[in-house]
């Protein structure tokens, strides 16, 4: 009996097996392999509820929703909860993970939950302001677990009296009210079931007087300073008015002003900053001089040019904060022979008349900085014109360059000085004035030769290049960036890229017709760059005829918090220079590029002196060995970095590509690299003088870049510190 009995149970347990009990696999019961834990979101608010899903996965591929039968957990049940059947409800901030278990086959799902919002509260409850001014409404939000949250930005605003008083509810003004007309209005800030009140008031006073400070500043070159306009009204009580008083320069050219009040010291002179608002107007004297200016260099520092051509000088100013900038404009040229050379006295455009050696002299207040100046008996010999050919859209663009060769086998460029024109002005016509020199235009289609000559002393010389203008039209523009923020004073520069029926593109910043629809809040120049003037919002606007393209430009309102400079730590060589970049970080937690915006300084400025001329803001260079701070200020912020200039000396310099090879009219860029005695390398491409022994075959701009004229061989030479390196090019 006893053999019977376990018979069977061996029988039943036979069963039990081929039946797959236990997540034993037969050929009828797919094994669960896995168990994937989705929810419709990550992030919740405490007090939310979210229906969680499970899905397995068995050895045979298929899935199946096993939500129902899943055994649910949470990792922390005082964050979340979940029932049975996977509902979850957060109850606290925090982090944790929700389990799905079957058997020993289980997955999980992360969820973060934030603290419920439970009230809002606006600051000020109570407010009273005159027609005309403005009041800042902050709202705070305080949380489930007692943080609190600054949730201007956030919130809806409305006001019950838009007749008497209306309040933003846009980015970057949210909060802000206008006072219209006497009267009272409540001002709301919501945020889902949740809301906050405050009462303000619009009296009837009208302002007296305006009273602008600091009073009497002295700014030196370069420096900004904010003003704040200070209003009194007829019932004796008084507000700041900086934000809608209208705010002048009467000598713009001394020192520019923006809409919110910030002025930047541009010239050596006086000026009047004055503040309206209403009909009333108070203004205070601002006068910027050159205390800080240490010294003036002069580029070239002892140049040359052929009779009859023009050299452009550039006079850098040195200031006592480390600093350098352009003052080209700034300061007045001189020269010692005016029968040899003349010199623009505002711009530094020299013209060499006749051989002979000068002396050229920059001067600004009592500083004056002189270099000497040689004019050859050079006469041109030929000219060559890059690109040699070129295919340009209707309405598209192309510049033309002119290098003339010269009798004592120098070079130069002539691009300024040729005569240009256009065989066909009905195809095409070439830029004839200092603006546009060499700028070719297609009108319509079909061929023309573009020409350039030059004659003085006897000698004259003309060169060609071919140009094509095809059938295709402008269909589009592509504005960059789409959307942007500002600060006041800051500037961005905006890109237009053309889009042609042909499928080509091209750059047109310079071509197309720049707008701001709100000027109060940011202007625009002719090329694209865009400055900040106050809070508010504006479209730009590209336009070229009928096409036009536009972006979303907000100032900020913010303050700026801070600013980080970056790279954090550097180490240089002597005479090798490093960009430094600023970002700055407003209270709303927005970011924005201030490197062109900041006023850079260097520590010791023996040491290294770092740019604040456009087109190389941030750009440091090392004089001497040493350590110095370099420092970004701007709107109250400053940031620091450190940089190191070492006694390294340059060992050696390669050119890359070592060789290459086009076609013509295509070009090539070169690069400079550098290797020092420390064994450190640097790019030293912007740095180095560019030279190619053939002209005519193919010439190379200071940045490094080769185009090709016609076929043959050139060797392209840089040159740095008295070291120099060749690669060599040729033009098929």
């Amino acid at each position: 009996m006893r053999f019977v009995y376990f018979g069977t149970v061996l029988v039943l347990l036979g069963l039990l097996v081929a039946c797959g009990g236990g997540q034993t696999q037969t050929n009828n019961s797919p094994m669960l392999q896995s168990i994937t834990v989705t929810g419709a979101s990550a992030n919740l608010t405490a007090g939310q509820s979210q229906q969680m899903k499970a899905m397995g996965t068995y050895n045979n591929g298929s899935l199946q929703d096993v939500t129902a039968s899943a055994t649910w957990s949470s990792s922390d049940t005082s964050v979340v909860t979940v029932a049975a059947g996977g509902l979850l409800t957060a109850k606290k901030a925090g982090s944790c993970s929700v389990g799905a278990k079957i058997g020993a086959v289980n997955g999980s799902f992360n969820l973060a939950v934030a603290p419920a919002l439970v009230s809002i509260s606006i600051t000020p409850v109570n407010a009273s302001i005159a027609p005309g001014t403005t009041q800042q409404f902050v709202a705070t939000g305080t949380y489930s677990d007692g943080s609190s949250q600054n949730l201007t930005s956030s919130v809806t605003w409305t006001s019950s009296n838009t007749v008497d008083a209306t309040v933003s509810s846009s980015t970057p003004t949210n909060g802000m009210a206008h006072g219209i007309a006497a009267g009272s209005s409540t001002i709301s800030a919501t945020m889902g079931s949740l809301s906050a009140t405050a009462s303000l008031v619009v009296t009837s006073a009208s302002v007296s007087s305006i009273v602008v400070t600091p009073s009497g500043v002295a700014l030196p070159l370069g420096i900004t300073q904010q003003f704040l306009a200070t209003a009194t009204f007829s019932d004796g009580t008084s507000q700041m008015v900086t934000g809608v008083a209208t705010w002048h320069s009467s000598a713009g050219s001394v020192a520019s002003i923006t809409a919110s009040g910030l002025a930047t010291a541009r010239n050596i002179g006086s000026t009047t900053i004055s503040a309206t608002f209403g009909s009333v107007i108070g203004s205070t004297s601002l006068s910027v001089n050159a205390a800080n200016l240490n010294s003036i260099s002069i580029t070239p520092s002892n140049g040359s040019t052929a009779q009859g051509t023009k050299t452009l000088l550039v006079a850098t100013g040195i200031f006592n904060d480390g600093g350098t900038r352009n003052i080209t404009s700034l300061v007045t040229w001189s020269c010692s022979d005016p029968s040899v050379a003349q010199v623009s006295p505002s711009t530094g455009l020299l013209v060499g008349l006749a051989p002979g050696s000068i002396t050229l002299t920059a001067t600004l207040g009592s500083l004056t900085s002189s270099v000497p100046f040689t004019v050859t008996n050079a006469t041109i010999v030929s000219i060559a014109i890059t690109p040699s050919a070129a295919t340009i859209p209707i309405g598209g663009h192309v510049q033309f360059r002119a290098t003339g060769v010269f009798s004592d086998s120098s070079t130069q460029d002539l691009t300024s000085s040729v005569a240009w024109s256009s065989s066909a002005t009905a195809i095409s016509t070439v830029g004839t004035n200092s603006s546009n020199y060499g700028l070719v235009t297609g009108i319509s289609s079909g061929a023309a030769t573009i020409s350039a000559g030059y004659g003085f002393a006897g000698a004259s010389a003309t060169g060609t290049a071919s140009l094509t203008v095809s059938t295709a039209t402008l269909s589009s523009i592509t504005l960059t960036p789409a959307n942007a923020a500002l600060a006041p004073a800051s500037g961005l520069a905006y890109t237009a890229l053309g889009n042609f029926t042909d499928g080509t593109t091209q750059s047109m910043s310079s071509y197309v017709s720049w707008t701001s629809s709100n000027t109060s809040v940011a202007t625009i120049n002719g090329v694209g760059l865009a400055t900040g003037q106050a809070a508010g919002t504006t479209t730009v606007t590209a336009q070229a005829g009928s096409v036009s393209a536009t972006a979303s430009l907000i100032v900020e309102s913010a303050a700026l918090t801070s600013i980080q400079v970056t790279p954090q730590n550097s180490t240089i060589p002597t005479t090798v220079a490093v960009l430094f970049s600023a970002t700055g970080t407003f209270a709303n937690g927005d970011t924005q590029n201030l490197t062109t915006a900041v006023t850079w300084t260097s520590s010791t400025s023996s040491i290294a002196t770092i740019s604040n001329a456009q087109g190389s803001n941030g750009q440091a260079t090392g004089l001497h060995p040493g350590s110095t701070t370099i420092s970004a200020v701007f709107g109250g912020q400053v940031g620091a970095a450190s940089l190191t200039v070492t006694s390294a000396t340059l060992t050696s310099l390669a050119v890359a590509p070592s060789s290459a090879s086009i076609g013509v009219g295509s070009s090539q860029p070169f690069t400079a690299t550098g290797t020092f005695s420390d064994g450190s390398t640097a790019n030293v491409s912007l740095l180095a003088n560019w030279t190619s022994t053939s002209v005519g075959v193919a010439t190379v701009n200071s940045h490094g870049v080769a185009s090709g004229l016609s076929s043959g061989t050139s060797t392209i030479a840089a040159s740095f510190d008295g070291v120099n390196a060749n690669a060599v090019l040729t033009v098929q």
